[in-house]
């Protein structure tokens, strides 16, 4: 194979990680809406304490997915860089 095709493989793949890095990103900001959203109507402390846990760990998996993204956003600039050097 040659140095051209992996270039061209590498950055499709970490464009690849950055899309689904955002994809990821977006879906959990959206649930992260509804949990709050269910937190608001809940009912008793025990409820509310559960929405909160799982906001938590879905700003955690937001956290993750941005360092992700972060990651395969360098990763997209090194590939170009070495593509066109």
């Amino acid at each position: 194979m040659t140095e051209i095709n992996k270039d061209v493989l590498a950055i499709n793949e970490a464009m690849d990680r950055f899309a689904s890095a955002n994809e990821s990103i977006g879906y959990a900001n959206g649930s992260i809406a509804e949990l709050i959203s269910e937190r608001i109507h809940a009912r008793n402390e025990d409820d509310r304490n559960a929405f909160n846990s799982q906001i938590e760990r879905m700003n955690y998996e937001v956290s993750e997915c941005k360092d992700a993204r972060d990651q395969a956003r360098e990763d997209i600039k090194k590939t170009f860089e070495h593509y066109y050097s």
